[in-house]
């Protein structure tokens, strides 16, 4: 009787030690909007920091806003984060890698809790697990306060302080 009960025990342990594995998974698996047909394929662009430490930034323009690396995900990030898929971003002419317009897995999005769009994320659609999205700012914010969404974690260049 001691052994059924036993046996019982084991496979409920091992059950909920599948569940508990299957979900930590499913953490990894973010869910982003989706690419619009009417997707905007962005050309990076560069700037150049010589107010400060002659730092080289790769840029974003978006609706006449030029918008610049500024953080990371903070542990606030939740996919929702991601508020609308507005294009991807192809590299330009001048960068070392081959230009690929068929390839459309770096997404950019607006920022949910940024109605004055100021930030920007990117996002690799390849990495499925530890992906880390990167925010952009824009550059027309630089000595303003503003809100920065929970889910940002400032990185601390230079030229955003």
């Amino acid at each position: 009787m001691k052994s059924n009960v036993l046996l019982k025990k084991g496979w409920a342990a091992i059950f909920a030690a599948m569940l508990f594995l299957l979900s930590l998974i499913g953490c990894g698996q973010q869910k982003y909007p989706p690419l619009p047909e009417d997707a905007i394929a962005f050309e990076m662009g560069s700037y150049e920091d010589t107010a400060h430490d002659d730092a080289l930034f790769g840029t974003i323009e978006y609706s006449g806003r030029v918008y610049v690396a500024y953080g990371t995900i903070s542990s606030a990030y939740r996919p929702s984060c991601a508020e609308t898929c507005i294009g991807y971003i192809i590299q330009d002419e001048n960068s070392s890698s081959v230009v690929d317009l068929n390839n459309k897995d770096r997404r950019v999005y607006t920022v949910a809790g940024d109605p004055d769009q100021n930030f920007l994320l990117e996002y690799d659609a390849t990495i499925k697990l530890m992906n880390s999205p990167a925010f952009y700012r824009a550059l027309d914010t630089i000595g303003q306060e503003i809100e920065i969404p929970a889910c940002i974690t400032p990185l601390d260049y230079e030229l955003w302080q």
